[in-house]
């Protein structure tokens, strides 16, 4: 719980530092996804751009638009997959319950689905930061890598999962807001989010392999 607070206030931080440029990639992303068309690569390029906030490089147009050119084919690849397992999950959630509805067992049906739903919802969150950290870049690896982390840290998942809810709900609320900031939040929570636990990853390895070339040569100024 304590690394969920630490990505929060590293994301207000970072929200702060760079208000000005997340506003405005904030402002054309959201024309893009009225649009249609350009919005699954604009949101690619977004996600881009807040994974250099985590890794705290600073971030420019020319790297956003050079994002939205390279990720406009497999953003819309996981945006047609992404609609199709979502209806799938919201029709088989309400199919059974029309179908079967007086069967005691379909409750326990529909909690399934209700669970996957929720399962899919928390991939998600995790899915384009992946995407963006990741040396492959494929959203196979990706899905796997937020499957993994979701599974591995749940508490640290909920906490995130629940504040950047009510953050959003405050947005929709307050609708400037949400048209200033609301894609950017999310994008960079979940970026934050990844960054903090990959990090987290690459030095319980690195203390490892530590440990382990001191028990394979515990003294080696004895040994030359």
């Amino acid at each position: 719980m304590v690394e969920a607070f630490r990505v929060l206030v590293k994301s207000a931080k970072d929200i702060w530092g760079e208000m000005f440029m997340l506003v405005l990639m904030n402002l054309f992303t959201l024309l893009c996804t009225v649009v249609i068309v350009p919005g699954p690569p604009a949101w690619a390029a977004l996600y881009a751009m807040c994974n250099r906030v985590a890794n705290d490089y600073a971030i420019s147009w020319e790297g956003y638009f050079k994002a939205f050119r390279e990720y406009f084919k497999k953003s819309w690849i996981y945006a047609v997959f992404f609609v199709f397992i979502s209806i799938a999950i919201a029709v088989n959630f309400q199919w059974y319950g029309q179908a079967f509805g007086n069967q005691p067992w379909v409750p326990w049906v529909q909690g399934a689905w209700l669970a996957v739903g929720f399962f899919w919802i928390v991939v998600n969150f995790y899915a384009y930061p992946f995407m963006m950290e990741q040396e492959i870049k494929r959203w196979r690896v990706a899905l796997r890598n937020a499957a993994l982390i979701a599974g591995a840290n749940p508490l640290f998942t909920f906490v995130l999962l629940l504040v950047t809810g009510v953050v959003l709900v405050v947005s929709l609320v307050l609708t400037p807001v949400f048209v200033l900031l609301g894609f950017s939040l999310i994008a960079l929570i979940g970026s934050e989010a990844v960054v903090n636990r990959v990090n987290a990853f690459r030095k319980r390895q690195a203390d490892a392999e530590g440990k382990v070339q001191n028990q394979t040569n515990p003294n080696p100024t004895r040994s030359m």
